[in-house]
């Protein structure tokens, strides 16, 4: 009897192991499932977001050309332009004074007291011109910059304004003039241009026609417009 309760115990044992054994086993198996279920919604989720954000909208842009054609930045060139000559010309005349002064000093005899009075103010009149022209140099220089600086953020405020508004996500720089093969320098920009093709999707005159939108329009110079192109 003892050998049979023995055999029934260990019996017992036996089941009660092959049981715990399978339920582990199903256990494992639940959760690998569930991590592979895990793994294949987070794969998907990841796809489905890799896949839009590739297929956002992408569009271009020709700066030079905006600059060329953008009204209010060549009526202010212009208007530089125009002070330049008008301090060139003012520059001439004082140099024609100093000019005239250098001619007086020839009829003086060296070290006589009239010699020595106009020499004085030949050389002030030159010191005086060289200060001059270099700080109407660099008064041009800095409104020049300001021009460039100016146009250029509005150039960008009004890429983002517009981007937002038909939902582009990346607006990049592009040129296109053809390469010329003949001029080197011409080639080496061409090779390390960021945009190689692009297809349709050029804002350039969409751009333009905002930055010019209410702005008096002169004779248009540089590239030749074409119509806006599609989004």
């Amino acid at each position: 009897m003892a050998a049979t309760r023995h055999g029934l115990n260990h019996d017992k044992v036996m089941r009660t192991s092959f049981v715990q054994q399978g339920v582990l086993k199903v256990k494992r198996f639940l959760s690998c499932f569930c991590v592979a279920v895990a793994l294949t919604v987070f794969c998907q989720v990841s796809t489905a977001s890799a896949q839009q954000a590739s297929a956002g909208n992408i569009a271009v842009i020709d700066i030079p050309v905006i600059f060329k054609n953008h009204t209010l930045f060549k009526k202010q060139m212009d208007e530089l332009k125009d002070s330049v000559d008008a301090a060139e010309k003012a520059l001439s005349q004082d140099r024609d004074q100093m000019k005239a002064m250098v001619d007086q000093l020839q009829a003086f005899k060296p070290g006589t007291p009239d010699y020595k009075q106009l020499e004085e103010k030949v050389a002030k009149l030159q010191a005086d011109l060289q200060v001059k022209v270099s700080m109407q140099k660099k008064d041009f220089m800095e409104r020049e910059a300001r021009i460039y600086f100016n146009t250029y953020n509005q150039v960008t405020q009004t890429v983002a304004t517009f981007a937002q508004r038909y939902n582009i996500t990346l607006v990049l720089r592009y040129n296109s003039n053809e390469i010329d093969p003949t001029n080197r320098q011409s080639v080496l920009e061409g090779v390390n241009r960021p945009v190689i093709y692009q297809n349709n999707i050029d804002i350039t005159y969409d751009i333009l026609k905002v930055l010019n939108n209410g702005v008096p329009a002169g004779p248009r110079i540089g590239a030749n417009p074409g119509p806006p192109v599609g989004r």
